[in-house]
């Protein structure tokens, strides 16, 4: 095995296909059980992976392209939003929102993760986390300057913020990190630059954008790595099933795994999934349970209390966790980032149904 800090190129294939049967193991997803994907994701895999693995495959999209593009995949499509989804309670077993929520808008995460608790018995969100060296925060920032310029989203969140709103909306979560040990080869950083120059091309991207990205790919001291890849579950207490991973594919022993063969010493284990090898596994021990809240004081008849006429003192100015988009668990979260909102951030989001015409 490559001892070296950066993968092959072969060895760094290898290691993707790993970490993509790593995050699919996570999900737990079987045969007949009913599952539910917010779109098609960019390139269909993931859902025509559940469908091959037998599973009753629904896909919620509003997009007429994507829906022709993909119509040929034999999943089942319901069209809507998923802010507010068209299904009643517990129709499906899982549903999945699959590198999908970092493309939509912030302020809507909490709406679309209790759409989807509402529907399923089970919620898994799967995110690329934020980069962490300075060239991979550079490339993310260029490239979520381009989208913003189009109206559209690419904000990448800690791996903390998916945790707490996924335990708003069910009691038991569970997550797993999957990350590359090592530096990838250099042809990495040249494909995912032409990948981003050709998407911000299409999208009509600011010349000195795509000029800073070209002068990047040109350095030869540049690297970046790949982000982490997060895998956030949850159900009800006694409901997240454990997943039973892939075991790491055979590797060409190495001369020290031969001489121990031939001296008939112990033969060192290849790496397997661990946090020495750039995975954390188990999961992080799960939260401890709410204290019991005590009851609330019975209401008086009091003006300060009563739910017509206006207080007789001014009320009390708000605190962080009642101006942010997602109440008291998301306190301490730095601002969502992006354009500000006229007349600052909501509460909350609610749905009203149109009116109806009048005959």
């Amino acid at each position: 095995m490559n001892r070296e800090p950066r993968y092959s190129a072969d060895e760094f294939e290898r290691e993707s296909r790993y970490i993509e049967n790593l995050i699919w193991d996570a999900l737990v997803v079987e045969s007949g059980q009913r599952v539910l994907f917010c779109s098609y994701g960019e390139d269909g895999k993931w859902v025509r992976r559940a469908l091959e693995a037998g599973a009753d495959v629904t896909v919620i999209e509003h997009r007429d392209e994507v829906i022709r593009k993909f119509e040929s995949l034999g999943a089942k499509l319901l069209r809507g939003s998923t802010s507010v989804i068209p299904a009643k309670a517990d129709s499906f077993d899982i549903a999945i929102a699959f590198h999908y929520l970092h493309e939509t808008d912030p302020f809507f995460h909490a709406q679309i993760v209790s759409e989807m608790a509402r529907v399923a018995k089970r919620v898994a969100i799967v995110e690329p986390g934020p980069p962490a060296d300075t060239l991979g925060k550079k490339i993310a920032r260029l490239y979520s300057q381009a989208k913003r310029e189009l109206g559209q989203f690419e904000y990448y969140q800690p791996l903390e913020y998916w945790r707490k709103l996924l335990q708003s909306v069910k009691a038991d979560v569970s997550q797993h990190v999957f990350a590359f040990a090592k530096i990838p080869p250099r042809e990495y950083l040249r494909d995912t630059i032409a990948l981003l120059l050709d998407t911000m091309k299409v999208e009509d991207a600011p010349q000195a954008d795509l000029d800073e990205l070209r002068a990047i790919a040109r350095r030869s001291d540049t690297m970046i790595l790949p982000p982490p890849r997060y895998v956030i579950a949850g159900a009800a207490i006694g409901d997240l099933p454990q997943p039973i991973f892939t075991p790491r594919e055979e590797v060409t022993p190495t001369p020290a795994i031969a001489r121990a063969a031939q001296s008939h010493e112990p033969v060192p284990e290849p790496p397997s999934v661990s946090r020495a090898t750039g995975y954390e596994f188990p999961p992080v021990e799960p939260a401890p349970p709410l204290a019991p809240q005590p009851a609330p004081p019975p209401p008086s008849l009091q003006w300060s209390t009563m739910n017509f006429g206006a207080p007789e003192t001014a009320p009390p100015p708000q605190t962080p966790a009642e101006t942010m988009p997602f109440g008291a668990p998301f306190v301490g979260f730095p601002p969502v980032p992006g354009p500000p909102m006229p007349g600052g951030a909501p509460p909350g989001w609610q749905w009203e149904p149109p009116e109806e015409d009048k005959p």
